[in-house]
């Protein structure tokens, strides 16, 4: 496995790059947010790589980030999410909210990358959820975003302290926003911890 690629930018085009390595030219599908951080040619640049091996084709895609190679190779563990579903992702979302995006179940932003229907977004976010929350250390104030009314500072600290009592991410977070309306009423973080407790169990 070739895990990066470091060289001359020979060739840049809308999806991919030409890097040469000691006469060797590797031609590199990368996203947009790495196109657009790629010196001119004849520039060094250092890619991050994933190769796909299939039965008619074996293929790199590169990244300026080691965090983006990283989701784009855990997007590709989903069932029905190929290189081409996982490149139109990470292109099209900053790799931040991509991120938060799939572990607050926010389907709507998923489909709006090219080629990611409502079903496939929802099987990302069930299969990868709670895995890049741990992986990417999200803190409790970014869980709870989206989840409406309440105080949002009380709302992460409880959403910490469900945690703390060993809860998933995802269990905190349907807990506190299974409460709906009632947060308003809640003013402080231990009746928020009893009612989203009551509220799960």
């Amino acid at each position: 496995m070739i895990s990066h690629v470091a060289g001359t930018l020979e060739h840049k085009d809308k999806d991919f790059v030409t890097i040469e390595v000691a006469g060797v030219g590797y031609k590199i599908y990368a996203p947009s947010s790495t196109l657009d951080s790629l010196p001119p040619p004849g520039g060094k640049v250092k890619l991050f790589t994933e190769q796909v091996v299939r039965e008619d084709s074996v293929s790199l895609y590169g990244f300026a980030l080691r965090e983006e190679r990283n989701l784009f190779t855990t997007l590709l563990t989903v069932n029905g999410v190929g290189p081409k579903g996982a490149m139109a992702l990470i292109s099209g979302i900053p790799l931040d909210k991509l991120v938060a995006a799939i572990t607050q179940g926010n389907v709507d932003l998923l489909v709006t990358a090219p080629g990611i229907g409502q079903k496939t977004a929802q099987r990302i976010i069930i299969e990868l959820k709670e895995k890049l929350a741990k992986t990417y250390g999200l803190k409790p104030a970014q869980l709870t975003m989206g989840i409406p009314g309440g105080d949002t500072t009380l709302i992460s600290d409880a959403m910490s302290g469900l945690m703390t009592l060993g809860l998933t991410p995802r269990e905190a977070r349907e807990a506190i926003t299974g409460l709906k309306d009632k947060l308003d009423n809640l003013k402080s973080v231990e009746e928020i911890i009893k009612a989203s407790l009551k509220n799960l169990y």
